[in-house]
């Protein structure tokens, strides 16, 4: 009995790789910038599916992917602590409640150039930034994650769409942008 649930937890946990490793990799790299690091990150990542394999239920792929997605970005979080990378700042007397939105951007603007762009921002930054603006958590959320206050969360969010912006208007990323 027990070698048969070994073998279908080997199988199940093969099937869940191969369907989202890429994916979840990708998802990494939006916050750990090295593809080195990102492959550990990954790797830790799935050695905790497979430790909660026994606790599964498969309810369908979309539930699937965000269990995957909630573990991966965990894990991603925890690696830049480790490294010391992830810094956020506390300070709200820096906060200028400057309200910027991101500029529309054109329908030509190639994936791997927004990638490049969200990468450069500094750790925090780019930390706050993909969990608010891509994984959709809220700034609560974020504070409960990261251990700071939800105007933290929002003052990094502002600084990173203040660097996002930049970027965008320097002649550097004009000409990669459009090209």
């Amino acid at each position: 009995m027990l070698t048969r649930f070994r073998r279908n937890k080997q199988t199940l946990f093969e099937s869940l790789y191969q369907r989202h490793s890429e994916q979840l990799f990708v998802l990494i790299l939006r916050y750990v910038v090295s593809q080195f690091d990102a492959e550990e990150v990954l790797q830790r990542g799935f050695i905790k599916v497979y430790e909660a394999l026994p606790c599964y239920r498969d309810n369908g792929g979309k539930a699937t992917l965000a269990w995957l997605r909630r573990i991966m970005v965990n894990e991603a979080l925890m690696f830049l602590r480790e490294q010391k990378r992830l810094t956020l700042s506390d300070d709200v007397a820096e906060y200028q409640p400057i309200l910027l939105q991101m500029p529309e951007a054109e329908n030509d603007l190639a994936y791997e150039a927004c990638l490049k762009l969200v990468r450069n921002l500094p750790d925090g930054y780019r930390t706050v930034f993909n969990l608010f603006a891509i994984e959709g958590y809220s700034h609560k959320e974020i504070g409960e994650m990261l251990n700071i206050s939800e105007s933290s969360s929002r003052s990094q969010l502002t600084r990173a769409r203040v660097l996002l912006k930049e970027q965008l208007k320097s002649t550097n990323y004009a000409a990669e942008l459009v090209g």
